[in-house]
């Protein structure tokens, strides 16, 4: 991803699950900063119930919330 400012590649600085106490809009939130002109973004991401259950297959090896369990 480009940095707006600058248009130099930004640099990946993790993902964030949302706590299930939060209030739900999201599920991650990944930050990005620039090396050249030191800006920081942040992306908000919404999950579907399909993407969600792949992700928490591809990281627990099963579906761990309740509400997506069947």
């Amino acid at each position: 991803m480009k940095c707006w400012h600058c248009q130099s590649d930004l640099i990946w600085g993790g993902d964030h699950d949302f706590e299930e106490d939060s209030d739900g809009e999201y599920d991650i939130l990944t930050n990005l900063s620039c090396p050249t002109c030191n800006t920081y973004v942040e992306v908000y991401h919404k999950f579907g119930e399909i993407d969600r259950r792949k992700k928490e297959e591809q990281l627990y090896g099963k579906v761990v919330s309740d509400d997506l369990k069947e």
